[in-house]
């Protein structure tokens, strides 16, 4: 799961997230009604440039999910629509017989099995991506800040404070899981709800949400804001990050006033899971409000994103998305956190994304 690092409140809702602890219920009923439109596939600006395959594959990890779970309920221009387990098993066989390499057949199995609504609140699109860190399974002199699984008296009441864990509440109890050497990367990690920590022993170790110390989040642009180190405007993560581990002295009490604290566990997989229980695909899985659209639902955006090293310029993005991830500040029908996957890359077009646009839900139709 995701929270916001860059700013509290619904202007700036940055940075979502994956797995649990969020009060959002996947595949609960939309609380109130979205209003949403019909759309025609021609109409879509860039939906015949898209490569439809690379969103089938990504499509294709969910089915194991929705053909086997329970019930799932979708915002549509009627109220809402009920998708049984057997329907998506109807879906997911079409999709699994499309061939791979097959551009037209993908393209038109979204069109064929999907109808597109086109949601009428403004749309909000930010980004989120999977930090590296070094470390190892081992403390030393180099390796010092340690990264806890999750406490077996944690429950669903306050746990320790940031402060208190950080201090040393839980040392020597046996959660250690691995230790790093960098304690904002270790945050930013914690911000991101997943990474990958290389090892000095070899190889990697990713890590995956596994609980929260249940306090309350305070995102570090508010905190920077209010202490009038930058403007909120000013307060993209790149930039955050810089003033973090520029101010060492003063960057523990800063990242302290955030109290919530995030356990983790090793995934053994190559790549995050989102809070689908599905491995996430770089710029093709999305985080998304699992109370109004559920987890696999297709999702094209129509947003923009920075343009690589040229701050303050930006340029379309426009593509077919994968509902498999959620996030505390990720809130209603037309928002979306983009996962941008690994590397600097990843890292700088998540940190300055905050991309205004549409969103248009892909229904399905034969049901």
């Amino acid at each position: 799961m995701r929270w916001s690092v860059l700013a509290s409140g619904a202007a700036w809702l940055a940075v979502a997230g994956l797995l649990s602890a969020c009060a959002s219920t996947p595949g609960a009923a939309p609380e109130a009604r979205v209003a949403m439109a019909p759309i025609s596939y021609n109409e879509i600006p860039g939906w015949a440039d898209d490569r439809h395959g690379e969103a089938l594959v990504t499509f294709r990890r969910s089915c194991p999910k929705l053909t086997t779970g329970p019930d799932t309920k979708i915002a549509t221009d009627g109220g809402e629509k009920t998708i049984t387990s057997a329907e998506w098993r109807n879906i997911c066989a079409s999709a699994a017989a499309v061939k791979s390499g097959d551009a037209r057949a993908a393209r038109l199995f979204f069109e064929d099995n999907f109808r597109p609504l086109v949601v009428q609140s403004p749309g909000k699109f930010t980004g989120y991506f999977e930090p590296e860190l070094r470390g190892s399974k081992a403390p030393s002199r180099l390796f010092t800040v340690p990264v806890y699984r999750k406490p077996p008296d944690l429950t669903d009441k306050p746990y320790y404070t940031r402060a208190e864990i950080e201090s040393g509440v839980l040392k020597g109890k046996g959660l250690e899981i691995a230790w790093v050497q960098d304690p904002v990367g270790l945050f930013e990690v914690q911000v991101q709800g997943s990474g990958r920590i290389q090892l000095a022993e070899g190889g990697t170790m990713t890590l995956g949400f596994d609980g929260s110390n249940n306090r309350p989040y305070t995102a570090m642009a508010a905190v920077l804001a209010e202490m009038g180190v930058m403007k909120r405007e000013d307060a993209t993560w790149p930039a955050i990050r810089d003033w973090l581990k520029h101010n060492p002295q003063q960057a523990r009490d800063v990242m302290r006033r955030n109290e919530r604290y995030i356990f983790f566990k090793d995934t053994r997989t190559s790549a995050p899971i989102g809070a689908e229980g599905v491995v996430l695909t770089a710029q093709r899985s999305m985080a998304i409000d699992p109370t109004i659209t559920p987890y696999g639902t297709p999702i094209w955006i129509d947003t923009k994103r920075p343009v690589a090293r040229k701050p303050g310029v930006t340029e379309p993005y426009r593509r077919l998305m994968i509902s498999q991830d959620t996030g505390a500040a990720i809130k209603g029908p037309a928002r979306g956190d983009v996962y941008f996957g690994p590397g600097k890359q990843a890292a700088d077009w998540a940190g300055r994304m905050v991309g205004d646009g549409r969103a248009i839900v892909l229904v399905p139709n034969k049901t």
